[in-house]
């Protein structure tokens, strides 16, 4: 008997305009789901059909092939939604853009967090997955607890610290669906509008604009995978449309209608390098779906 999609499924829709690498070829079906209703119901419905799926949010630190993906793309851009709870603590969906979560939440505020999440692309599902922040600190420093969907159901995750490290953690798998964040801040005495303009210059100042997907490696410990790259003389290089950044050398942009071979072939080409010069197996921190 054929299982017939929500309403909220489309089939056949390309990737490239849901990633900020504008880059992806088809997907099978793609679920928008606008609720945690429809979330729920359309995970059942790709449960039922037993076909591979995605999670995405905003679409920021993932680069997908051209070839496409042949199974189910789940979107949480319908969980945009943040519930202040007191006592400083708000509930806040995982299809929340970070920089909203910033504007409207912390600096109004005055809290802390604001030197950490400021300038991340992306949703707070993402943040949370990848454990996004900067030396300032990272997102899950400041979650009480995340609300997961699995195929055993729902869940509430209560975190602790040993439950995250850098750009990683240990609550959520890829076959899992984060679906909100309980946060917990505190008023800080410093002026968080000037910390705030502060980081936001300073990330225009020293990272390159357009197309990409963010730091395409995570740093090394003790080391900047963006000095490594840049000190074995690949920035500018580039590969059909795609560039490793002069301005930061862990960034590679999609300046001309690159392919998802010319980006690929440019991380390839930086941990050889780096490898070969320094004994430095260089780790992605941008997700690579080869379809």
């Amino acid at each position: 008997m054929k299982l017939s999609p929500p309403a909220f499924i489309k089939e056949n829709l390309s990737l490239a305009p849901h990633c900020f690498y504008n880059i992806g070829g088809t997907m099978r079906w793609a679920l928008f789901p606008r609720s945690l209703e429809e979330i729920q119901e359309g995970y059942q419905w790709i449960q039922k059909k037993g076909v591979p799926f995605l999670i995405l949010g905003g679409g920021t630190n993932v680069l997908v092939s051209d070839k496409g993906y042949d199974g189910a793309v789940l979107f949480t851009g319908g969980l945009d939604y943040s519930t202040p709870l007191g006592c400083n603590r708000f509930k806040v969906g995982a299809g929340t853009i970070l920089a909203s979560l910033v504007t409207q939440v912390l600096l109004p505020n005055n809290y802390t967090g604001t030197g950490a999440l400021t300038g991340i692309p992306g949703s707070v599902g993402g943040a949370l997955f990848m454990n996004a922040g900067t030396v300032n600190g990272t997102i899950c420093q400041f979650t009480e607890s995340v609300q997961l969907l699995s195929a055993s159901g729902l869940t509430q995750w209560q975190m602790s610290s040993d439950d995250y490290c850098y750009r990683g953690q240990r609550f959520c798998t890829t076959n899992t669906v984060i679906l909100e964040g309980v946060f917990s801040f505190t008023v800080d005495e410093k002026d968080q509008l000037a910390v705030y303009e502060h980081y936001l210059k300073r990330r225009k100042e020293t990272q390159p604009q357009g197309r990409c997907c963010g730091s395409v490696f995570k740093n090394p410990e003790g080391d900047h995978a963006g000095r490594l790259i840049e000190l074995c003389g690949l920035k500018g290089t580039r590969r059909g449309g795609a560039v490793i950044s002069e301005k930061h050398a862990n960034f590679i942009v999609n300046q001309d209608n690159a392919s998802f071979d010319d980006v690929y072939g440019l991380i390839c080409l930086a941990k050889e390098e780096v490898l070969k010069r320094f004994g430095i197996e260089l780790k992605e921190e941008v997700r690579i779906i080869h379809g």
